[in-house]
């Protein structure tokens, strides 16, 4: 396809020097892209450690309310309204589990990338 004379010789080993060196950048950058990965993603692990308890109290505590007032509904017509002799579950109707909440708690961290 081309001639083997020495001009075309020395722009391919010079374009393939620039490759290799290109090469070598990327892989330095991406490397030190997957360690800022790692302290990011140990300090998440730490910081929702610490905090999580805390927004995990809270979140169950929001949805016994939120149960409460739905079973307060339900209870209206029962036995003339009295709704103080229907036992109040920790977990009932809608609310999730307390597994599930730590799901939740993530979900609600993370970024989630957008396309345009």
């Amino acid at each position: 396809m081309g001639c083997n004379c020495d001009c075309h010789k020395k722009t391919a080993e010079t374009d393939l020097k620039k490759c290799r060196e290109n090469s070598t950048r990327k892989s330095k950058e991406i490397n030190a892209l997957k360690k800022k990965l790692v302290i990011a993603t140990i300090a998440i692990a730490v910081g929702g450690t610490l905090v999580g308890k805390e927004a995990l109290d809270k979140m169950i505590e929001y949805f016994q309310s939120y149960d409460k007032v739905k079973q307060a509904i339900d209870g209206i017509g029962h036995n003339s309204g009295d709704t103080t002799d229907i036992p109040m579950p920790s977990y009932y109707g809608i609310s999730p589990s307390p597994s599930t909440m730590g799901v939740f708690v993530i979900a609600a961290l993370l970024p989630v990338a957008r396309r345009t």
